[in-house]
């Protein structure tokens, strides 16, 4: 990630809930064959009730972490102020691929809203095109779930998607086929220990600049990103003072 400090996002509860509101993720592993990455929807383990009543993440770790990393960079990430889990599920045998069991960390990309931003949005010369994002990073590790909570995670993911449609199907309305299927997948869950975020929302720019770009990335034909626009506003709304 960019190490630009405008850009750190250090609102716990921004994460949780870019979590919740754009649960695609992407799952990197590194493993004895080389890195694996596989393409999982996710919820946070706080909004799902499994069966078997889940362990509890770990407490956060009380200890400091050092002010500079090897490369004497500051350091970039957080320890969650809370225990942190996420849960998805992965097709067998990702699970073997991912080597679960390995006791190695593993990573969770969650992005947001992202889109171009061209220099021309600006109103000045010379300037440089950019794209602006939200993504956090989620280091943690692995745990597979027994067949019944990750049978809970599988009903609880087609929940939250198909909550919004006017005949949502749920996996009771097609218990005995998800029941066959299910076999086929395992559920898993990510203790968070620490997490690194970012909003690149044009902070660097003065106020009426970011405005303005605001205003392309909700009307240009071409870059319209709507989702994108909304981040924006609320980072100006919080900022009173961006001058």
């Amino acid at each position: 990630m960019i190490h630009t400090t405008d850009y750190v996002l250090t609102d716990e509860g921004r994460v949780r809930d870019l979590v919740r509101a754009h649960g695609w993720a992407t799952l990197v592993s590194v493993t004895d064959d080389g890195p694996v990455v596989s393409h999982v929807p996710v919820l946070l383990g706080e909004d799902v009730a499994l069966p078997s009543g889940g362990a509890a993440a770990p407490a956060p770790d009380p200890s400091p972490r050092p002010a500079r990393d090897a490369h004497g960079l500051p350091d970039r990430f957080t320890v969650p102020s809370a225990p942190f889990t996420v849960l998805s599920h992965l097709g067998r045998p990702d699970e073997l691929l991912h080597q679960v069991g390995s006791g190695r960390e593993h990573l969770l990309v969650v992005e947001g809203p992202y889109g171009y931003v061209s220099p021309g949005w600006y109103g000045y010369a010379p300037a440089v095109p950019t794209w602006n994002y939200l993504a956090v990073h989620l280091y943690g590790t692995l745990e597979l779930l027994d067949p019944e909570d990750s049978y809970a995670v599988m009903a609880a993911t087609v929940d939250r998607y198909e909550a919004p449609l006017p005949a949502p199907v749920r996996m009771p309305d097609v218990e005995g086929y998800a029941r066959r299927i299910a076999p086929g997948a395992v559920g898993f869950r990510l203790a968070v220990t620490r997490w690194q975020g970012k909003a690149k929302l044009s902070q660097d720019k003065p106020r009426a600049v970011a405005e303005r770009v605001v205003e392309h990335l909700g009307t240009d034909p071409h870059y319209a990103e709507p989702a994108l626009a909304a981040e924006m506003r609320a980072e100006l709304d919080r900022r009173p003072d961006w001058t």
